[in-house]
């Protein structure tokens, strides 16, 4: 049988092994082709999403891309706000790390619900990339003011911003337990930072949620170094993200 030629899927290939190549992600990212290819992407997402999800749900998401700049796609802020709406239920709060320019916080405080969220950035862009991370991304790239996002979410109530380079910044916020964690550090060192210091303040059934996981060799490295002596396992999404559950310790006793 004779396959019919569709020229949105072709270019979703295209766009998709462009995202992943290193050297185009070192030469054009944080730059117009990056958010060119993002876009592109999040637009074939969208109206794929519009055939089966609330149509409530698909304003927000593409209002949020109207407003701020985004480098998630349409599947991936859907992700997003679907986990945090099935986590708001459940005891904890809820955390970012890695803002930009607050477009996925956005989404957050929209399914959060009166649930404290804490959001953390340098908001002065990426610090130092390390060895594990090649050459992709340079310091300070991604950087938006504090002031910026802060005006961008008054309305929401609940959400608190820290400015710093994480975990040292989170002083006062030791004793707190979280439901969902989402990070979006794009780094070894930052993965690998957020993953030691949120872990065993997560609650059992709490989600860690990373972006960039099968695109950014630093991260997939922070994770897989991390887990080695832990029980839990990375659930790898068909977006760039992937899923760390917190299992419950008395159930890992049975």
């Amino acid at each position: 049988m004779c396959r019919r030629f569709d020229p949105a899927s072709v270019h979703l290939v295209i766009v998709m092994g462009l995202l992943n190549n290193q050297l185009f992600q070192k030469w054009f990212g944080g730059g117009a082709l990056e958010r060119f290819g993002a876009n592109r992407l999040a637009g074939l997402q969208m109206v794929m999403l519009g055939r089966h999800k609330p149509p409530e749900v698909l304003q927000l998401l593409r209002q949020v891309r109207r407003e701020r700049v985004s480098l998630l796609t349409g599947f991936e802020s859907h992700v997003i706000y679907s986990l945090a709406q099935a986590q708001a239920h459940l005891p904890g709060d809820m955390a970012e790390v890695g803002v930009f320019q607050g477009a996925s916080a956005k989404l957050l405080c929209s399914a959060k619900g009166d649930k404290p969220l804490h959001l953390f950035d340098t908001f002065e862009g990426l610090p130092k990339a390390t060895a594990e991370d090649g050459t992709v991304h340079a310091e300070h790239q991604y950087a938006c003011s504090l002031e910026s996002v802060q005006e961008y979410l008054k309305q929401y109530d609940n959400v608190s911003f820290i400015k710093g380079l994480f975990p040292e910044s989170a002083v006062g916020l030791e004793e707190r337990k979280y439901c969902l964690v989402h990070l979006d550090v794009d780094l070894y060192q930052s993965t690998l930072g957020c993953l030691n210091y949120f872990y065993p303040r997560m609650i059992p059934g709490g989600v860690i949620l990373s972006h960039d996981y099968s695109l950014l060799a630093g991260v997939k490295a922070a994770f897989d170094e991390f887990l080695k002596d832990k029980p839990e396992r990375v659930f790898e999404l068909p977006t760039t993200q992937c899923m760390l559950i917190k299992l419950d310790e008395g159930m890992l006793a049975q």
